[in-house]
């Protein structure tokens, strides 16, 4: 039996995405600003929360380095592709760790190739509804289609 055609998502720029970093680097900030070390220590480490906001606001909420997804294709024997801003298309497999929730899909793929897996957030306004809608549920169909092969895999290897 054929299953469905993979899922191709298009991610846009987030907005949420966007106040969620921006609230997360202000509120750092702040309590860093309070801590009992020297001016210069603080402000060096202020700084760098500033950098890494601007890096993850680029990559993440708005899209615009070359190495950010901007788009995912899934298939519901668990495999992925991620597509990159400069058009580079890198397979790999979905890994149980992803999180399918109303909210937020938490998709977490290994690239073919990688030694680590990657995560990408995805929130409510970087996709059509009726795409997250699908999106979850290919996300579901290939985990629960990966743990059946993972419990079909471990009897196989201890018969009785």
């Amino acid at each position: 039996m054929k299953g469905p055609a993979p899922l191709f998502i298009a991610l846009a720029p987030s907005r949420l995405a966007a106040a969620f970093v921006v609230g997360a680097v202000i509120a750092s900030a702040t309590l860093v600003a309070l801590l009992p070390f020297d001016a210069p220590y603080r402000a060096l480490a202020i700084v760098a929360m500033g950098a890494q906001g601007i890096h993850t606001l680029r990559t993440w909420a708005f899209r615009s380095t070359r190495p950010a997804v901007v788009g995912i294709e899934v298939s519901t024997d668990g495999g992925v592709a991620l597509i990159d801003r400069r058009g580079i298309r890198r397979q790999g497999s979905v890994r149980p760790a992803s999180y399918v929730g109303t909210w937020l899909v938490t998709l977490v793929a290994r690239v073919d190739g990688e030694r680590w897996s990657r995560a990408i957030a995805i929130l409510p306004d970087m996709v059509p509804a009726e795409e997250m809608r699908r999106l979850r549920v290919m996300l579901r169909i290939a985990g629960s289609a990966r743990s059946a092969l993972d419990s079909g895999s471990v009897a196989d290897r201890n018969p009785g």
